[in-house]
């Protein structure tokens, strides 16, 4: 009898641990076991200690880690790597480093969303990471395409908490409510919550909306594409431009050693 065909695996790095954010981590593993195609296989992987604090110096630390994840997810055969993470940190330099596809959250997840709409308007969790987002966009080219970027006045406490309490939750949805109506103001046709605790508290049900406007999962697209990469890599061999000019040629061994051994 034959065995089963072994499943391709992904690497999908969080920016959380199980200490501070089991609410979210209990709703978003099985979420992503049940949206992961049955030749797929997502391990899960955390940070501790995890990215809780919205500085520019947390961001580094977890870009470090994502590279280095995304070397060790080559090398121990995965078939493909993502970040959980919508900030994006070190996701072109980790695409950089290894052959297999890397894919990050942010850039998926709103490459994604300009296929529903025509103008996309952005909300994250903290006011701090506004001019993250804008820097994001400017990377991707998507600055005309996006109306603005606001931020709902919210703890990590309070989304932990939503995430057990449904008063909590309801109070959370109005104010993401009044801040997405800002945007669909300003001409916003879909709406984009920058991180998986939000789109995982308000995106994850079938069809969610703010009058109309889709409000977005990234946490079930940025899976898909990586399934896609894979799929697309091994039907046609596609994958990043290694030309000079991309900024993805693949390091040569001593650059790739020197950078796995600096601490």
């Amino acid at each position: 009898m034959d065995s089963a065909p072994a499943r391709h695996r992904i690497w999908a790095q969080g920016a959380t641990d199980h200490e501070g954010h089991a609410p979210y981590l209990s709703k978003l593993l099985p979420h992503l076991k049940a949206c992961t195609d049955p030749d797929f296989e997502v391990d899960f992987h955390t940070i501790t200690p995890s990215v809780t604090t919205v500085h520019a110096l947390s961001e580094f630390r977890f870009a470090h880690e994502v590279i280095r994840g995304a070397v060790r997810a080559e090398r121990e055969g995965y078939a493909a790597f993502y970040m959980n993470h919508f900030q994006d940190v070190g996701l072109f330099e980790a695409r950089a480093a290894v052959g297999i596809p890397v894919l990050g959250l942010g850039e998926s997840t709103l490459l994604h969303a300009c296929t529903l709409g025509r103008r996309l308007g952005l909300l994250c969790i903290n006011q701090g990471f506004v001019a993250t987002h804008w820097d994001q966009l400017a990377r991707y080219g998507l600055k005309e395409r996006v109306v603005g970027v606001r931020a709902v006045d919210a703890s990590i406490a309070d989304w932990m908490e939503a995430f057990r309490s449904p008063e909590r939750k309801a109070a959370l949805w109005q104010v993401f409510q009044r801040e997405a109506r800002v945007l669909i103001d300003a001409g916003a046709d879909v709406i984009v919550p920058t991180g998986g605790i939000p789109m995982m508290l308000f995106g994850a049900e079938q069809g969610a909306n703010v009058d109309g406007a889709p409000v977005v999962n990234g946490c079930t697209v940025v899976i898909k594409c990586a399934e896609m990469a894979v799929k697309l890599r091994r039907l046609e061999g596609l994958g990043p431009s290694r030309l000079p000019q991309s900024g993805f040629a693949l390091p040569s061994d001593q650059t790739l050693r020197e950078f796995l051994d600096h601490r």
